[in-house]
């Protein structure tokens, strides 16, 4: 498979936040700027992070998976575009998941509080 092609299975993560978003908050209930809607995605994307893997592609190279437990101690910004860790400088941009992982999260989302559950 090509890099192009692999390429093709994933998007990016702020995407992916986005997709599960309109999916998961209802019209009424949506951010009405764009602080708060990049605020919202960043909720969002810690919620996919804690069900799908994360990869970065920060070179032409197929996306990387980064370490679970990498993931877990950032914090995501700028609207699930970066991730940044706190008290160091280095943040993760080029963030991805794979297409065949969104739709499931997704649903497994609508499953856990706010979204949906008990």
């Amino acid at each position: 498979m090509s890099a192009e092609e692999e390429q093709g299975e994933f998007l990016p993560l702020s995407v992916a936040a986005a997709i599960a978003y309109g999916s998961l908050v209802p019209g009424h209930q949506a951010a009405r700027d764009r602080a708060d809607l990049d605020e919202h995605l960043n909720v969002i994307a810690a919620a996919l992070a804690s069900i799908v893997p994360i990869f970065s592609s920060i070179t032409a190279q197929a996306p990387q998976m980064l370490p679970p437990e990498r993931v877990a101690r950032g914090n995501f910004r700028q609207g699930a575009q970066i991730l940044g860790f706190v008290g160091d400088a280095e943040v993760v941009s080029a963030l991805r998941v794979r297409n065949a992982d969104l739709f499931v999260a997704i649903e497994q989302l609508r499953l856990r509080p706010p979204f949906g559950g008990n």
